[in-house]
């Protein structure tokens, strides 16, 4: 069966939990909350970013996890513009549920000309129909949670972001380098020996404890990249309100990944404008080279993306 990841996103949590529920049964929940149905063979995972957005990084790891986004959009708030700006950077293909012109908040994005609907069953509809295009390559799994199962050992829920996986693969966890075993693999809560790219998937894992596969944590059958420092193309959003600056505290969001970060850059960096620097992490963080990185301030007024880099 294939496989296709709805972040679900709107300012009003109930609103939000409402049209999910629309999507599936709800399954796992803690910050994050997962939704699940197969329709015509095909299983649908809606996701809701329940922390935001009070706690900001689930935003972008719900967008990490998910191929398509329903965003519930009530009225235009700051709220709004900031998910809107979030998909623009990243790419992301949205339909909206709205009742109100949308267009010119659209209108500077890539989402200039997405879909709106007024009622849920329309947009669950045309939703259901997407394919997800599959991502070709070595891979690549981002793992969002994992626990002890008694009987199983160690099992890591993710999703396969690019190529497959199967059962008795040996794999890397990064940013740490552990090499691990793939034991079993569930899609669906049903086994299976193998899976491909967008499936979510339970992972039972031999040769390495709960504690060493955390939220972020990139699977891997080739190297990626792990730096605590690295050289970068930076470029500061136009939506921005104020510059990117030499020293500045700021957060990288890389995949499922949220690092403190700061800046070393000679000179700032206007909205709307690009530049060379270095970006130095608290901790390693893994990628891959040509993955856009996003620069997050917490403490930003209105919106808190304010940049993006790419490694040199």
């Amino acid at each position: 069966m294939s496989s296709l990841n709805i972040a679900v996103l709107g300012e009003d949590a109930e609103r939000r939990a409402t049209a999910a529920k629309a999507l599936g049964k709800k399954g796992t929940a803690d910050d994050i909350s997962f939704y699940h149905t197969v329709f015509q063979g095909k299983i649908i995972t809606a996701i809701d970013p329940l922390a935001y957005p009070a706690k900001f990084p689930v935003l972008l790891q719900t967008l990490c996890l998910s191929d398509m986004t329903l965003v519930v959009a009530d009225t235009p708030s700051s709220v709004l513009g900031e998910m809107i700006v979030a998909l623009d950077v990243l790419g992301m293909k949205a339909v909206f549920l709205s009742s109100f012109d949308l267009k010119p908040l659209l209108a500077q994005t890539s989402l200039k000309n997405s879909r709106i609907f007024s009622e849920i069953n329309e947009a669950r509809e045309f939703l259901f129909a997407q394919e997800s295009p599959r991502v070709e390559g070595s891979t690549l799994v981002h793992i969002d949670h994992c626990f002890e199962v008694k009987g199983v050992g160690t099992v890591a829920l993710g999703i396969v972001k690019r190529g497959g996986i199967a059962v008795h693969d040996r794999i890397t966890a990064y940013p740490s380098g552990k090499e691990i075993e793939v034991k079993g693999i569930q899609k669906n809560d049903e086994d299976v020996t193998s899976a491909v790219c967008w499936d979510r998937v339970g992972l039972a894992l031999k040769n390495v404890k709960p504690g060493e596969i955390t939220r972020g944590t990139v699977l891997s059958k080739e190297k990626i990249c792990v730096e605590e420092r690295f050289a970068c193309e930076l470029a500061s959003l136009k939506f921005a309100k104020e510059p990117l600056v030499n020293d500045e505290a700021l957060h990288l969001s890389a995949g499922l990944q949220f690092e403190p970060c700061r800046l070393e850059i000679l000179s700032e960096i206007k909205p709307g404008e690009k530049g060379r620097g270095t970006i130095k992490t608290e901790k390693p963080v893994a990628f891959l080279k040509e993955e856009n990185l996003l620069l997050c301030d917490l403490n930003a007024k209105g919106l808190r993306i304010v940049g993006v880099a790419k490694q040199l």
